[in-house]
């Protein structure tokens, strides 16, 4: 039996999404997959299928000896092929010098191209040689892999996220039913997204006369930060980290999705957005930008200031309900022609099938 390990964050977002599908390879062939999920405690037990196995990995603040317990999950689980969807290299490195299988490792790197720092580049380039195989989610990030760390282009390929078919709704028709405009965004609230874009272009004056709310999916240090630039406070709503049911009916209470972002690697909320018949604004920023294409009416751009976000959230609310569904139609078809969960998997078993086989 091929054993599979993943190492990931344990908190909302494409990381978390990216391997709940991948964990469906159990499904098709005699895998068994387990989860390294690392995070603060009140992450613990966020993936619980019957045939998976879960271990959790505290995190404390300014300790850097969590890689101990993972190395004895590591060591405990004994897989042939781990993905690393975070920086915990050191770990897996030991463990491929102890181990007498000689797994097979694969970095998947979630990191927006345009916020990559020099700790990315550092780890990047010293993880490239115990790495087997590096796995980008857009064009971007292939380009940065290859010019900067010096890549061998047969050692990486851009394979996107894929939209859980759990978020896909048959009905391609958004009825609005209230005299409210429902926005709203999921991730983590850090200084990597823009959640204070959104507080300040709906408090602006360019929609004054407009009935708006703003809901919140997601946990993260900023929170009361973001909390003090609110002067409307029966506005904003923020419902921390949610299960997939929840999530499912937060998605539903919205009718525009709006991902203010400093940058994505591929974001996973916006094809879950999509798959819930929601027209999508977003950032002109990498990640996005190479994945929306409004002149095909998938999805709107701002610019990340305050009046852009303003007069795009104006214009949607001004549009007229046959153009919201000209939209959505579009995104529907795009995501299910380009990101589905069948075409994601196949591209995955392709290299563990190179790898392993």
């Amino acid at each position: 039996m091929l054993k599979i390990n993943h190492i990931l964050y344990a908190g909302l977002g494409g990381v978390f999404d990216v391997c709940n599908i991948l964990g469906k390879i159990d499904e098709e062939r005699k895998v068994c997959t387990s989860f390294i999920l690392i995070g603060p405690k009140k992450f613990k037990n966020k993936i619980s299928k019957k045939n998976q196995k879960t271990y959790f990995v505290r995190t404390y603040k300014f300790s850097l000896f969590y890689f101990i317990p993972i190395l004895k999950k590591l060591i405990l689980e004994k897989p042939d092929l781990i993905f690393v969807h975070n920086f915990q290299v050191l770990p897996v490195f030991l463990y491929k010098i102890i181990s007498y299988k000689n797994p097979k490792i694969i970095y998947v790197d979630h990191t927006p191209n345009n916020l990559k720092s020099f700790k990315d580049f550092f780890i990047c380039k010293i993880s490239k040689l115990i790495i087997d195989f590096f796995i980008v989610l857009n064009k971007d990030s292939y380009n940065y892999f290859i010019e900067n760390i010096r890549l061998n282009s047969k050692k990486i390929k851009i394979i996107p996220n894929a939209i859980n078919k759990n978020f896909i709704k048959n009905d391609d028709k958004k009825n609005k039913t209230k005299n409210i405009l429902v926005v709203g965004m999921a991730s983590r609230i850090n200084n990597l997204k823009r959640h204070d874009l959104i507080i300040e272009a709906i408090q602006h004056d360019i929609l004054k006369n407009f009935n708006i709310k703003a809901y919140f999916a997601g946990g993260g240090e900023n929170i009361n930060l973001l909390k003090n630039k609110i002067f409307k406070k029966n506005i904003f709503k923020f419902f921390g980290v949610l299960e997939l049911k929840k999530l499912k009916k937060w998605y539903n209470s919205l009718d525009l999705y709006i991902q203010a972002t400093e940058g994505e690697g591929h974001s996973t909320s916006i094809l879950q957005a999509m798959g819930m018949n929601l027209p999508v604004l977003g950032s002109n920023v990498s990640g996005v930008n190479n994945f929306l294409i409004p002149q095909k009416k998938i999805g709107i751009f701002f610019n990340n200031d305050v009046k852009s976000l303003a007069k795009k959230i104006k214009y949607f609310a001004e549009m007229k309900d046959n153009k919201k569904n000209k939209i959505i139609r579009a995104q529907k078809d795009y995501i299910l022609s380009n990101y589905s969960e069948i075409k994601f998997l196949n591209e995955y078993k392709k290299i563990i099938k190179k790898l392993i086989f």
